[in-house]
């Protein structure tokens, strides 16, 4: 089984699909990494969010803004997502929405994946109400604090321990647990902009009588009570 844990990372929240990180790592049904934890950093090319910059980069600016935009990554991410058996991140309706958004940025096609959204699954088992995001769900379970925070990858890695170790308490496999957690999947349709259908312009058509249809409309419409109002 190829399970795929991503996430990403913005740039900006008010410009759309300005990702500037896509982390994942890659597992068997074991949880056994079959890929080396991986982010892969982007160009942006758009103004940084100043908190962003001074909060959240993990990495340093001109390594961010040297490297290749999201284009160069699109058929690499595409066939990671699409190729995956089962999806998983945390929170995940940004990053989709996101992910898609840069897809029409760069006029490049949507992917159409669906992905297990682990904050979902967690809030619904109300095992630990008190917490929050994925620090908070993974400290309330794995009893540690994740690492590489901010980093898309170490987010990745974060998630993966919160399925293994739900899989673990709940005797499940991870198939077992995504067949059981279908209201908790978050799928990438949903977020693609509607495709826009010309109108169909219907070829007109003159009746032999369309003279004396055209004048028993009129009179009909001269015979028809007013609506308006007297004055």
């Amino acid at each position: 089984m190829r399970i795929v844990f991503f996430d990403m990372e913005f740039a900006n929240g008010k410009i759309p699909g300005s990702v500037y990180s896509f982390g994942f790592v890659r597992t068997n049904e074991r949880f056994e990494l079959t890929e080396p934890q991986t982010d892969l950093l982007m160009n942006p090319e758009c103004e940084w969010n100043d908190y962003v910059r001074q909060h959240i980069l993990a990495y340093p600016m001109k390594t961010v803004e040297s490297a290749a935009s999201f284009p160069r990554y699109y058929r690499r991410i595409r066939r990671l997502l699409r190729r995956a058996d089962l999806t998983v991140g945390f929170a995940v309706q940004n990053d989709i929405k996101a992910l898609t958004k840069v897809c029409e940025r760069y006029r490049l096609k949507p992917i159409d994946f669906s992905c297990l959204d682990m904050e979902r699954f967690c809030r619904a088992r109300k095992d630990y109400p008190e917490a929050h995001g994925l620090d908070g769900y993974v400290r309330a379970y794995c009893g540690i604090s994740p690492r590489d925070r901010h980093r898309s990858d170490g987010d990745a890695y974060a998630t993966m321990l919160l399925l293994r170790e739900l899989c673990r308490r709940l005797g499940l496999s991870p198939q077992q647990l995504a067949k059981q957690s279908a209201a908790h999947m978050v799928h990438a349709k949903s977020f693609a902009a509607p495709k826009k259908t010309k109108r169909a312009i219907l070829p007109h058509h003159r009746s032999s009588t369309g003279t004396q249809d055209t004048q028993a409309a009129a009179s009909a419409a001269k015979a028809a009570p007013s609506s308006r109002h007297p004055r």
